[in-house]
C-alpha cells in the first residue's frame, strides 16, 4: 500500500511537474520557429530555459534512479570508491549552474580518502545535495563540501549560506510526502531528491 502511494505521487509529479515546463519550452520554440519572438527576447529567455532543463534533467535522473531501484529490491553494489574524486565529478557537471549564480564553491575535501559504497548511490546523493545548495543560495553566496573521517565511517557535509531547510519539509521528506517549493532564482524542486538521499543512505 505504501508502494503504490509512492508511485501514485510519483505519477502526478510527472504530470505535473515534468509536462509543465516541457509544454513551455516547446511553447517558447514553436514561437521561435514561427518568427513570433525576437533574437533578443529569446537572449533574455534563456536562463528560465536553462532552469527548466536544469530541473527536467535532475528530475529524470532521480525518477530512472528510484525506479532502479525498486525494480531491483534496493540492490547495493559497494566498491571502493574514491569520495574527492566522486564530489570532483559533481562539481563538473554542476558548475554552470553555480557560475549562473555567481556562486562560489569551496571544496575543502582532503586526498585519498576511500569508502565503501556503491558508486552510482553515492553520486546521486552528492548530485542532490549540491544542487539543492545551489537552488537555495542566493546570489554571489558560498558553498563548502568537506569530509570528516571517524573511525569507522566518513561523513561528507554540503554547507550553504542559503536559509536552510525548514522543519515543514523536513517532516514531508520524512514522511515521504512530496512537495514543491521554489530555489533563490525561482528554480523548481519537488523534494524527490533528499528523499531518494535518504532512502539509498539507509540501503
Amino acid at each position: 500500500k505504501e508502494l503504490n502511494a509512492i508511485k501514485n505521487k510519483m505519477f502526478s509529479i510527472i504530470s505535473h511537474d515534468l509536462k509543465a515546463p516541457i509544454h513551455g519550452l516547446r511553447s517558447l520554440f514553436r514561437n521561435v520557429e514561427e518568427k513570433r519572438m525576437t533574437i533578443t527576447e529569446l537572449k533574455k529567455s534563456i536562463p528560465e530555459i536553462q532552469n527548466d532543463l536544469n530541473y527536467i534533467v535532475g528530475l529524470m535522473d532521480n525518477l530512472l534512479h528510484w525506479a532502479k531501484v525498486q525494480m531491483q529490491k534496493r540492490s547495493v553494489y559497494p566498491q571502493k570508491v574514491d569520495i574527492n574524486r566522486s564530489i570532483y565529478e559533481v562539481l563538473q557537471l554542476l558548475h554552470l549552474q553555480a557560475k549562473a549564480k555567481q556562486i562560489t564553491i569551496v571544496d575543502d575535501t582532503p586526498p585519498d580518502v576511500f569508502s565503501n559504497v556503491d558508486k552510482d548511490m553515492i553520486s546521486l546523493v552528492l548530485r542532490n545535495l549540491i544542487s539543492n545548495a545551489i537552488k537555495f543560495t542566493p546570489e554571489k553566496g558560498t558553498i563548502t563540501i568537506g569530509v570528516y573521517e571517524h573511525h569507522s565511517f566518513i561523513e561528507v557535509y554540503v554547507k550553504d549560506t542559503g536559509a536552510g531547510i525548514t522543519t515543514e519539509a523536513l517532516e514531508k521528506i520524512n514522511n515521504r510526502n512530496f512537495y514543491t517549493t521554489k530555489g533563490t532564482a525561482s528554480e523548481s524542486g519537488t523534494g524527490l531528491g533528499l528523499m531518494l538521499c535518504k532512502e539509498f543512505l539507509e540501503c
